[in-house]
């Protein structure tokens, strides 16, 4: 198991997470929606690398480490970080199952592809618990299209970060063998 990168992943998503709302937070729609969500594309990223579950892992601790610096903990914050894991996991299987082929990094339509379904998948999973959990948490009929806006922002300023990231020999490597599996 590669407990340094999950380890390092988790910091990182939550680190990007408060970064987000330090830089955005004037763009935020309500507490739950930004216009710019960065960390959307380090869920992507997390699957991509460490593979299905421990990417999933990753993210999810990542979500577990933000829930200190929350005014509240409750049922709606732990199906957001079920939510959270479950959205680029949903995204990479539908890619696969799409085009018949695992989602390649270095081109950019790939990427864009992929964050499209991310974006649809992470916003319908997180209003369809929200509409179980906490229907106070919908605000109003066009959130599920402002969420699936700050998410595809989001994946689309980390894919021109992936892309240089992904020309590293030791990631091309480890992005090689998930492509066997």
């Amino acid at each position: 198991m590669p407990y340094k990168l999950i380890i390092l992943s988790s910091l990182a998503f939550l680190g990007l997470h408060e970064l987000n709302g330090l830089l955005f937070n004037h763009l935020s729609f309500n507490s739950h929606i930004s216009i710019i969500y960065l960390p959307g594309f380090l869920r992507l990223l997390n699957v991509l690398i460490l593979g299905p579950v421990f990417g999933t892992l990753a993210t999810m601790l990542g979500g577990i480490l933000i829930l200190p610096f929350l005014n509240t903990i409750n049922v709606t914050e732990t199906a957001d970080i079920f939510c959270s894991g479950l959205g680029p996991l949903i995204a990479i299987y539908l890619f696969k199952i799409n085009l018949n082929r695992s989602v390649d990094p270095t081109f950019t339509k790939d990427l864009v592809f992929l964050g499209l379904i991310y974006s649809f998948s992470n916003t319908l999973l997180h209003h369809l618990a929200w509409v179980i959990i906490e229907p106070s948490a919908l605000v109003w009929s066009m959130q599920f299209f402002e969420m699936m806006l700050g998410d595809i922002n989001g994946v689309l300023l980390g894919a021109l970060a992936l892309k240089t990231i992904v020309k590293l020999p030791f990631i091309r490597k480890k992005i090689d063998q998930l492509d066997k599996l």
